[in-house]
C-alpha cells in the first residue's frame, strides 16, 4: 500500500523489518509493480536494493517494466533494465514493454529498450507490432527509431493491415515516406482486399498516393466488393489521383461488381474534369451497368448537359436501353431535359424505341406535358400512333389529361384518331368523359367515328351525357352523333341524361328527335327512370314528345304505377293527361290504384278514381279498395 501511494518514509521503515518483498495483492500486483506503474522512482530504487523478483507479473501478465514503459517513467525503466533479463515479457494480451512505449509515444523509453535489444517484431495477440502501433498513432520519431532496427515492415495485424496501410489510413504522410524507404510490399491488402494505395485513393491522400506510385504498385487491384482504384477516384472527384492512375496504365474500362465503369462513376457524380480526362483515354463509352444503364443514359437522366455533349462527341450508341427498355432519349423525355433532347435528336436516335410498358419517348413527353419536347420530336417524324401495353397512344393520353397544346401538335401529324385503349375508349371518348371541350373540338375536325363504342357499349355521347358536359354534348350533336345508340345495358344517351337529372342535356337530345320509348334491358324507359329519380321537369319534357306511357318493366310495373306508389301527384296528373291504361297490374297484381291506396296517397286515389278504374281489381293480398274504405270510415 505504501509503495502504491508513494509514501517513501513508510516504505523505508517497513523495509527495515525485512518484509516479504514480493508479497502480492489479490490482483497479483507486487510492491515493485505498483511503484513502477505509478512512477515512484525513489521507492523503486529502495525496493530494487532488496533484490525483488523484477519479472513478477500480476494476474493480467503485467510486469514492472511493462507498466513503467506504458506510463513513460524513464528513470524507472532504466533501473529495471539493469535488473532484468526478460526485456520482452508480455502481458496476457501479448503486449511487450516496447509495444506499449511505442503505442503511447514514449520516445526515450523506446530508444532505451531498443539499446537493450528488445524484439522489434514481437506482436500482441492481434498481430500488432511496435512499428504498427507507432504508425497507427502517428509517432514519427518512434517509427524512425524502430526502422533503424530493420524490423519486418510487412508484419500485418489479424485484419491484414500492415504498418504502411495504417499510416496511410490515418494520413501520416511523413511516416509513410519513412516506411517506403524500406521497400515494403505496397500491394499488401487487408482482409477486405484494400491495399495501401486503395486507402490513399479512398481518403484523398494525394501526396501519399504519389509516393506509392513511385513504387509501381498494382493499380487495378480491387477489394472484396470488386471496387477498383480508378472507380473510387472517379466517384470522389479526385482528378489528380485519377490522372496518376491512368498514367500508370490503369484499365479505363474495368468495372466493379455492379458493372459500374470509371466513366459511369464520373458521369453519375458529375465530375466533368474527370470525364474529360477519361475520354482522352478512349474508354468504351457504351459500357453499361448491371441494369443496362450506359454513361450517356445516366447523364441524360440527371440532366448533365455538358457531360452529354462530351459523350456524344465520342459517338456512343444513343439507342442503348436499360433492362426496362428505357433509352437515353426516353429518360431525358421523362424528366423534360429539353437541351439534352435536342442534342440526342441531332444523333438521329430511334424515336420509336419503347420501354417494357410500351411507352415511347413521344408518349412520355406527351404525358408529362413537355410541349417543347413534343415539338422537337415531331420534327423527326416519329410514329405518332405507337400505343403502350394498355393501348394508349400519345394523342389518347394528351386528350385524357386535357393538354390542348399537345393535342394540337399531335393532330398536325394526322394520327389515327380512332385508336382505342384496351377498354375500347378512343381519344374522343376520354376527352368527352373528362369534359375537355376544346380538345373535343379539335378531334371532331379530324372526323373521328362519333359512334365508336367502348367495351360497355357506350359512345362519346353516352359519356358526356352521363357526366353532364353540356358543351361537349352540343358539339357531338352538331356532328349528328347517334342519339338512339344503346349501351350493353340498353341505355341510350337520353336515358342516362334522365337518370342523372341533366335537364339541359335532355333538352339538347330531345331536339334531335330521339326515340323516347327506348328501354333499358330491364324494361325501364327514359320516362320511367325520370319518374324513379323524381325528375318532374324532365318528365314534363318527355311527355311533350308523346311517349308510350303504358309499357311495363320486367316486373310488370308501369310509369303510372310507379308515380302512384311514390306519391308523385304532379307526375300522376301529367300522366293521366296522356290517357294511360289505369288498370295495368304488375306481377303481384298491384295496379296504380292499389299502389296509391297501399301507401296512403289519398289525393292520387281521388285522381285515379276520376278515371273510372276497375275498383274490383285485387292484388294477391285481396281487395285493397275495401280496406281503404274501412280505413277512411266510408
Amino acid at each position: 500500500m505504501a509503495s502504491t501511494n508513494g509514501h517513501l518514509e513508510i516504505v523505508r521503515m517497513l523495509l527495515k523489518k525485512t518484509p516479504k518483498i514480493d508479497l502480492c495483492d489479490i490482483g497479483g500486483s507486487s510492491p515493485l509493480k505498483q511503484a513502477s506503474q505509478n512512477g515512484h522512482t525513489d521507492i523503486v530504487k529502495l525496493l530494487l536494493d532488496m533484490n525483488p523478483d523484477v519479472d513478477l507479473c500480476d494476474k493480467g501478465g503485467c510486469c514492472p517494466l511493462q507498466m513503467a514503459s506504458r506510463n513513460g517513467h524513464l528513470e524507472i525503466v532504466r533501473m529495471l533494465l539493469k535488473n532484468t533479463r526478460k526485456i520482452d515479457l508480455c502481458d496476457i494480451g501479448g503486449s511487450s514493454p516496447l509495444k506499449q512505449a511505442s503505442q503511447n509515444g514514449h520516445c526515450n523509453i523506446v530508444k532505451m529498450l531498443l539499446e537493450n535489444n528488445s524484439d522489434v517484431d514481437l506482436c500482441d495477440v492481434n498481430g500488432c507490432s511496435p512499428l504498427y502501433m507507432a504508425c497507427q498513432e502517428g509517432h514519427t520519431d518512434i517509427a524512425k527509431l524502430l526502422l533503424e532496427k530493420s524490423p519486418n515492415v510487412d508484419l500485418c495485424d489479424k485484419n491484414g493491415c500492415s504498418p504502411l496501410y495504417k499510416a496511410i489510413q490515418e494520413g501520416y504522410s511523413d511516416i509513410a515516406m519513412l516506411l517506403l524507404e524500406k521497400n515494403p510490399n505496397v500491394d499488401l491488402c487487408d482482409k477486405d482486399g484494400c491495399s495501401p494505395l486503395f486507402k490513399a485513393c479512398q481518403h484523398g491522400h494525394t501526396s501519399i498516393a504519389k509516393l506509392l506510385f513511385e513504387k509501381n504498385p498494382k493499380v487495378d487491384l480491387c477489394d472484396v466488393n470488386n471496387f477498383r482504384l480508378l472507380c473510387i477516384a472517379c466517384q470522389e472527384g479526385d482528378t489528380d489521383i485519377a490522372k496518376l492512375l491512368l498514367e500508370k496504365g490503369s484499365n479505363v474500362d474495368l468495372c466493379d461488381k455492379d458493372g459500374l465503369s470509371p466513366l459511369y462513376m464520373a458521369c453519375l457524380f458529375k465530375h466533368i474534369p474527370i470525364v474529360k480526362l477519361l475520354l482522352q483515354n478512349n474508354p468504351n463509352v457504351d459500357l453499361c451497368d448491371n441494369e443496362g444503364c450506359s454513361p450517356l443514359y445516366i447523364a441524360s437522366q440527371y440532366g448533365y448537359t455538358e457531360i452529354v455533349k462530351l459523350l456524344l462527341e465520342k459517338n456512343p450508341n444513343v439507342d442503348l436501353c436499360d433492362k426496362e427498355g428505357g433509352s437515353p432519349l426516353y429518360v431525358a423525355s421523362f424528366a423534360g431535359h429539353t437541351d439534352i433532347i435536342k442534342l440526342l435528336l441531332e444523333k438521329n436516335p430511334n424515336l420509336d424505341l419503347c420501354d417494357t410498358t410500351g411507352q415511347s419517348p413521344l408518349f412520355l413527353a406527351s404525358e408529362q406535358r413537355q410541349t417543347n419536347t413534343v415539338k422537337l420530336m415531331l420534327e423527326k417524324n416519329p410514329n405518332v400512333d405507337l400505343c403502350d401495353n394498355t393501348g394508349c397512344s400519345p394523342l389518347y393520353t394528351a386528350s385524357k389529361l386535357g393538354y390542348t397544346d399537345i393535342v394540337m401538335l399531335l393532330l398536325e401529324k394526322n394520327p389515327n384518331v380512332n385508336l382505342c385503349d384496351q377498354g375500347g375508349r378512343s381519344s374522343l371518348h376520354k376527352a368527352s368523359t373528362k369534359g375537355h371541350t376544346e380538345i373535343v373540338k379539335l378531334l371532331l375536325e379530324k372526323n373521328p367515328n362519333l359512334d365508336q363504342c367502348d367495351d360497355e357499349g357506350r359512345s362519346s355521347l353516352h359519356r358526356a351525357s352521363t357526366k353532364g358536359h353540356i358543351d361537349v354534348v352540343k358539339l357531338l350533336l352538331e356532328r349528328n352523333s347517334n342519339v338512339d345508340l344503346c349501351d350493353k345495358q340498353g341505355c341510350s344517351p337520353l336515358f342516362l341524361a334522365c337518370q342523372e337529372g341533366n335537364i339541359d342535356i335532355v333538352r339538347l337530345i330531345l331536339d334531335k328527335n330521339p326515340c323516347v320509348d327506348l328501354c333499358r334491358n330491364d324494361g325501364y324507359s327514359s320516362l320511367k327512370v325520370a319518374i324513379n329519380e323524381k325528375q318532374t321537369d324532365i318528365v314534363k319534357l318527355l311527355l311533350k314528345r308523346n311517349p308510350n306511357v303504358d309499357p311495363c318493366d320486367k316486373n310488370g310495373s308501369c310509369s303510372l304505377c310507379m308515380a302512384s306508389q311514390n306519391g308523385l301527384i304532379d307526375i300522376v296528373r301529367m300522366l293521366l293527361e296522356n290517357n294511360p291504361n289505369v288498370d295495368p297490374c304488375n306481377k303481384s297484381g298491384c295496379n296504380p290504384l292499389n299502389a296509391a291506396i297501399k301507401n296512403g296517397h289519398t289525393d292520387i286515389v281521388k285522381l285515379l278514381l276520376d278515371m273510372n278504374p276497375d275498383v274490383n281489381l285485387c292484388d294477391k293480398s285481396g281487395c285493397v279498395l275495401c280496406k281503404w274504405l274501412v280505413q277512411m270510415g266510408i
